[in-house]
């Protein structure tokens, strides 16, 4: 058995760029653009302080905060439980740690809603490691902490609803969130 290396420092985003360069959207899907780290606005790449790690839990995600929630009609809620509407940019998180995860969804959150994007898609990854006491498939710690990461003042302004994605999308290592259209100031 072989062993896997780590790459180095952004190569990883470099090859998977390559590997997508020639990919065409199949007939009657939308491109969707692939936003890397590195094209989020410099201000919005602050490091923050991680949150502690929440525990182990097969519970299901937390709701968005009553206190500004905002439901989808229910045409809109019953289109993004099918994977019917077009997502419109996507955030892939993968292989990042916490603390470049987390303000690098917050950049893609400001970006994507003042670019007037409703549905974008975030990808967490599922998290594949076997807890090795209980033998269960133990979450990913981004999935984990995703929730909370929306729920947080600067990102919970923005958003509308989130769910898991239809599977076509990435199903559970992957959600959707549908973000606030913005008001034009006058």
């Amino acid at each position: 058995m072989s062993r896997k290396r780590a790459l180095p420092e952004g190569e990883g985003e470099a090859l998977f760029a390559a590997a997508l360069k020639d990919a065409k959207p199949l007939k009657g899907r939308v491109a969707v653009k692939h936003v890397a780290v590195e094209e989020i606005a410099p201000l919005e790449r602050a490091v923050a302080t991680p949150r502690p790690l929440a525990r182990k839990s097969t519970a299901p995600l937390p709701e968005l905060k009553p206190e500004t929630r905002a439901h989808p009609d229910r045409a809109t809620a019953e289109k993004m439980r099918r994977g019917a509407m077009a997502v419109e940019a996507t955030l892939d998180l993968h292989g990042m740690t916490l603390a470049r995860a987390e303000p690098a969804l917050s950049a893609f959150l400001v970006q994507a809603q003042a670019q007037g994007k409703r549905l974008v898609l975030v990808v967490t990854g599922k998290g594949t490691k076997v807890d090795r006491d209980t033998g269960r498939i133990a979450e990913g710690a981004i999935r984990r902490e995703f929730p909370h990461w929306l729920n947080a003042e600067k990102n919970r302004s923005r958003i509308v609803a989130f769910r898991a994605a239809h599977v076509r999308h990435g199903g559970g290592g992957a959600f959707y969130v549908l973000l606030k259209k913005l008001r034009p100031t006058s």
